[in-house]
């Protein structure tokens, strides 16, 4: 069997299981330097697995070779934590990863322990399907490399977030074009499990949502949902990468969660 790519950061390089274990999952275009400063820090205190999903890395399974819903994504995520006996984990996200990670919570709540959502991606309105829509129409005729700058004009357009650009433009390029058309539409497919998804939500494990302060794409989106959203945290100077933005104020939030349930009001916090 087939798995995807992995690796695994602890303090003997292996999965004890004496420890918490962390999953991590990166977004669209991504890959494990989306949390190269959450494994410095944490890797001593816990064991971490970090899963490339198909299509980005190393991982040789490809998005356009299976069903692509997140059903199937979700399957393959959870060979892995089968593979290496991991029955239970906390669950951490960033961007498309949030979903995925929303997505295990729905359909394997025995799996998840705790889960943290860095720059959650909230309601889907008009104005996120039609960038998807947009840049699906963008990726067979322009210059990749085009593609990728104008998503993150749009998402990450201040100079601060440089270092979140460059992260995401140095992944994005070993991923397919056809690769990118076909996770945009398992992207937009979410949109229609929402509403079930906020259905089931008094009876899931409550997350920390980690929000950028300067993240004004995606944090508009969630609006609505803030008054059922137990754990917030609105980070000062950050974006929608806000866990290499300001990483240092990120790890206190996910060691707290992660110890306690909870996070305390910070000076780094706004609101």
């Amino acid at each position: 069997m087939e798995l995807l790519n992995y690796k695994i950061y602890s303090e003997d390089g292996s999965i004890s299981l004496k420890k918490p274990v962390m999953v991590f999952l990166h977004g669209l275009g991504g890959g494990y330097a989306n949390w190269v400063f959450q494994v410095r820090h944490l890797k001593k205190q816990y064991d971490l697995l970090l899963i490339e999903l198909p299509s980005h890395g190393k991982s040789k399974i490809k998005m356009s070779d299976m069903e692509p819903n997140f059903d199937t994504v979700s399957c393959k995520i959870m060979e892995v934590l089968d593979h290496l006996g991991i029955e239970k984990a906390t669950f951490l996200g960033v961007s498309l990863g949030t979903l995925i990670v929303k997505h295990i919570v729905l359909t394997y709540p025995e799996k998840v322990d705790k889960y943290v959502l860095v720059g959650p991606i909230g309601k889907f309105t008009w104005l996120l399907k039609a960038a998807i829509r947009l840049t699906m129409l963008l990726l067979p005729i322009a210059p990749l490399n085009f593609v990728l700058k104008l998503v993150c004009l749009v998402v990450m357009p201040y100079k601060s977030l440089a270092y979140g650009r460059n992260i995401f433009l140095a992944c994005a390029q070993r991923v397919e074009r056809k690769e990118f058309v076909v996770w945009c539409k398992v992207v937009l497919s979410f949109a229609k499990l929402q509403e079930t998804y906020v259905k089931t939500m008094k009876d899931e494990p409550d997350g920390l949502y980690i929000v950028g302060e300067l993240d004004h794409f995606f944090r508009t989106m969630l609006r609505s949902d803030t008054k059922r959203i137990k754990n917030l945290a609105i980070v000062e100077d950050a974006g929608h990468i806000c866990n290499t933005d300001q990483y240092e104020n990120v790890n206190k939030l996910i060691v707290q969660f992660q110890e306690t349930g909870a996070i305390d009001k910070h000076p780094f916090l706004v609101g």
